[in-house]
C-alpha cells in the first residue's frame, strides 16, 4: 500500500484514503479519483494566460505513481476528466491511456466533460451518467442527485473540490484539500493540480480527512 495511506471503513467496506487525493477499494482493486481537469492549462493558454505545460503532465505522472504501487484493475473517474474544449492535452492523455490497456477506465461524466462519445471511446473509456457499484453509487455532483435520502447505496461524488480552512494564532490560516464523508454521501478532493478548492463547513457528524504534507489527518485529531 502507498505510504501514509489511511484506512477508513464505509458501508462495511475497508477503503484506503491516499495522500495523492485518491480513494482505493482494495477488495475490488478499484481506484477512485475526481476532477482531474486535464486540458485546463491548455484552455488557459489558448485564452492568453501563460501556464506551464508541466502542470498538465503532473496529473498523469501522479496517476503513474499510484498505478505502479497498487496495480488496480479498475479506475473510476468521478467527473471532469477533461476540461471543456479539445486541445493537445487530450492527445497526451490518450497516449497515457494506451500504456495501461489492461486497466479498465470508467468515467461518470461531469459538467466539464463535453467531448463527443467518440473521443472518450478513442481513449478506451466507459462512459456513464451514474454508476452503481454496490454498496456505492458513483456520481459527479451531489446537488444533482435528488433521491439521495432514498438511496440504499452510499453516494460518492466529486465536483466540489472540498477543503477546510485551518486557523492558527493571530491571522494565520491555511486552506487544505480534504475528503468529506457525511452520513449519506462522500465527496472526494480534486485530483488535478490546477483546480482550486472550495472551503466546506462540515457538520459534527461528518468524517473529514485533511491532506497535509503528504499525510492524511482526521479533522477530529486536530480538535483533541
Amino acid at each position: 500500500m502507498i505510504n501514509n495511506a489511511r484506512a477508513f471503513n464505509l458501508k462495511h467496506q475497508r477503503l484506503w484514503l491516499l495522500p495523492q487525493k485518491a480513494l482505493y477499494w482494495q477488495k475490488k482493486k478499484t481506484l477512485f479519483v475526481a476532477d482531474l481537469h486535464i486540458g485546463k492549462t491548455g484552455h488557459f493558454r489558448k485564452n492568453g494566460i501563460p501556464v506551464p505545460n508541466q502542470v498538465a503532465q503532473s496529473n498523469l505522472q501522479q496517476l503513474d505513481s499510484i498505478l505502479d504501487k497498487i496495480s488496480p484493475e479498475h479506475l473510476i473517474i468521478l467527473g471532469d476528466l477533461f476540461h471543456s474544449d479539445l486541445n493537445k492535452e487530450w492527445d497526451q492523455f490518450v497516449r497515457w491511456r494506451k500504456r495501461y490497456r489492461q486497466l479498465e477506465v470508467s468515467l461518470v461524466v461531469g459538467n466539464h466533460d463535453i467531448l463527443s462519445s467518440e473521443k472518450y471511446h478513442s481513449g478506451i473509456i466507459n462512459v456513464f451518467k451514474k454508476l452503481s457499484y454496490d454498496p456505492f453509487t458513483i456520481i459527479h455532483d451531489i446537488s444533482e442527485y435528488p433521491d439521495l435520502k432514498k438511496s440504499n447505496n452510499y453516494v460518492l461524488s466529486g465536483h466540489i473540490h472540498p477543503a477546510v480552512q485551518l486557523k492558527g494564532q493571530g491571522r494565520q490560516s491555511m486552506k487544505l484539500p480534504c475528503f468529506n464523508f457525511a452520513k449519506e454521501y462522500g465527496i472526494l478532493p480534486a485530483f488535478g493540480e490546477f483546480t482550486g478548492t472550495h472551503v466546506i463547513e462540515p457538520t459534527e457528524s461528518d468524517d473529514i480527512f485533511i491532506i497535509a504534507d503528504s499525510k492524511i489527518i482526521s479533522h477530529n485529531d486536530l480538535k483533541s
